[in-house]
């Protein structure tokens, strides 16, 4: 048996059987995430805390050595912030919200992959690997679940796969968690050849020369001891079934019944129901209500279909999003032929890898951007200034635009983005925007009505910032300075201008320090205020909070999380 830091051997064998080596291994990097609940300055609560063996597991509690995510609960989707997914038909009854990129030392052909959770377990929805080519393949997907407030281990059974990896990819759906969850450490446990089906001894790709599985590994097979159970809170399932799903199941959609019923009614005199003698319009109609995956299925039934399908009156909105995992350059090009009339596009998550290049979204724009309103691209490593200014050259209808994590834009590329002159939404966390371009885009979008600055460290005066959207952007009504640490009482005061603001998040804003009068000023001129995050700015009194509670009546979500002066008194207020 070999030990090191992040990688262990070990034999399962006995006289008679042909040695299998089991290489198991924690993760060596990240290279890519969707959020962090840290910052890049710091390690704490970060990404990087998932590297390595675990550190703090099987001890429980929050922890800032573990691996963090931005979000948690229904209350995310509440907020005044929130954003609706496009093209909603092609979500599937799984829907993530995070992802992290884990990079380990020895490619391997897996046989587990053990989770460790030391706090709010149960969000991990699926787990994907990378073969050599980076083309993606699904071990294993499932629900979230509900389990004790307890230390875990999650291990699912995981699919076979014909090919070795060394990269994973975790989704999370943490919707139903009612704080944050944390990660400590992800192992790997795999074989350099691949292993023989326990009870059919055969591997899936029949061209694969592997030794044969000894009686020992057959037994482990056999009785699946290798997978550790996932931990599920029975009662809690049951009860979470039959308190929401089973109205989502039972609620019917009055527009859908209506289709269906006008079909129902329109046979042919044999009897028999066909969609031949429906008209064209009525078709359409229904397609309208089919996923992506679907339109590509009718598509291939018969020219007909075909056409029907590809109407470019399907594809005002594109959410290619939940297809991240297949989304190419090929692709791209492929449905661009029916996005004439294109209006909300969905590309966050793509085309990693070089799946797909600056290029090849260059192309797509140029063809299919000019009725554009609304477009995200976050954690897209292809979005460089090449196509920020195609985005401002071609789009000047753009509403909405979400960069988040695109860290290949720079200044040249967000000074471009001044010539919008209507965007009302715009995301830029941990981008690497400077204050000059910021200001300009604030300056040229008087419309703006949401912006998120979340995490973006390279914004050297946020008071500055706080200013401009005051002098230029009567119509805000959320923002978000994440742990940006150069915003002051004076930036915070200045906010009481817009008056429209009913979101503000100044968590680990640690400049803001003692706030002095700006709270007083922001309750003031902000009475329409919902959501308010204060975490953790420790010189904050139950003094600074007293204006909000008498100045904005429809507060319903309050941070004040290690506010270490504030009294029980004032929460219950």
């Amino acid at each position: 048996m070999v030990d090191d830091d992040k990688l262990l051997l070990f034999d399962v064998s006995n006289s008679d059987d042909t040695d299998i080596v089991f290489i198991e291994q924690f993760v060596q990097s990240v290279i890519g995430f969707s959020s962090q609940y840290g910052s890049d300055v710091s390690i704490s609560y970060t990404a990087y805390n998932i590297i390595g063996k675990p550190s703090k597991f099987p001890d429980y509690g929050d922890f800032p050595q573990a691996f963090v995510m931005r979000t948690y609960g229904k209350w995310w989707n509440e907020a005044p912030s929130r954003t609706l997914p496009f093209m909603p038909q092609s979500l599937g009854k799984i829907i993530s919200q995070d992802f992290i990129d884990l990079l380990f030392e020895e490619a391997v052909y897996p046989f587990r992959v053990s989770v460790y959770e030391t706090y709010n377990p149960g969000s991990v929805v699926r787990i994907w690997a990378a073969d050599h080519e980076n083309h993606w393949r699904l071990l294993w997907e499932g629900e979230p679940q509900k389990v004790d407030h307890t230390p875990m281990i999650f291990s699912p059974v995981i699919e076979t796969i014909n090919s070795p990896t060394r990269l994973l990819r975790l989704e999370f759906d943490h919707s139903h968690l009612e704080y944050y969850t944390e990660l400590d450490a992800v192992l790997l446990v795999g074989t350099k050849e691949p292993i023989v089906n326990a009870e059919t001894h055969q591997v899936p790709s029949h061209d694969l020369i592997v030794p044969p599985v000894g009686k020992l590994t057959s037994q482990i097979l056999q009785h699946n001891i290798h997978n550790i159970p996932p931990q599920i809170d029975i009662p809690n399932s049951i009860v979470n079934f039959l308190e929401e799903e089973l109205p989502q199941l039972l609620k019917g959609t009055g527009e859908v019944g209506q289709v269906l019923s006008t079909f129902n009614k329109v046979t042919l005199s044999t009897g028999a129901e066909s969609f031949d003698i429906l008209p064209d319009e009525t078709v359409l109609k229904i397609f309208g209500y089919l996923s992506l995956l679907s339109l590509c299925r009718c598509a291939q039934v018969s020219r007909r279909f075909h056409d029907l399908a590809t109407d470019s009156q399907l594809y005002t909105e594109l959410n290619l999003k939940v297809y991240w995992y297949c989304v190419t350059a090929t692709a791209l090009r492929s449905v661009s032929k029916q996005c004439l009339y294109l209006q909300k596009l969905d590309l966050s998550w793509c085309g990693d890898f070089n799946h797909i290049i600056s290029e090849d979204f260059i192309d797509f724009i140029e063809e299919c951007g000019g009725h554009l309103t609304h477009l995200r691209l976050n954690c897209c490593k292809f979005a460089d200034n090449y196509c920020a200014m195609k985005v401002a050259e071609k789009c000047k209808n753009l509403k909405e635009l979400c960069l988040r994590s695109c860290h290949n834009i720079t200044e040249l590329g967000f000074q471009s983005l001044a010539s919008l002159k209507n965007l009302q939404y715009l995301d830029l966390y941990r981008t690497f925007i400077d204050l000059g371009p910021l200001k300009a885009i604030l300056k040229s979008s008087p419309q703006l009505k949401h912006i998120n600055m979340g995490s973006c460290g390279h914004i050297s005066n946020m008071d500055d910032v706080a200013q401009t959207l005051a002098a230029y952007n009567k119509e805000l009504v959320s923002v978000d300075f994440w742990k940006t640490y150069s915003l002051t009482p004076v930036g915070v005061k200045a906010l009481h201008k817009c008056q429209k603001l009913e979101e503000v998040d100044l968590g680990w804003c640690g400049g803001v320090g003692a706030p002095g009068d700006s709270f007083r000023s922001l309750a003031t001129g902000c009475p329409c205020l919902r959501k308010l995050f204060l975490a953790a700015l420790r010189s904050i009194t139950d003094r600074d909070l007293e204006p909000f509670i008498e100045h904005c009546p429809a507060l319903e979500q309050v941070d004040l999380m290690g506010g270490h002066s504030i009294t029980s008194d004032i929460c219950v207020n």
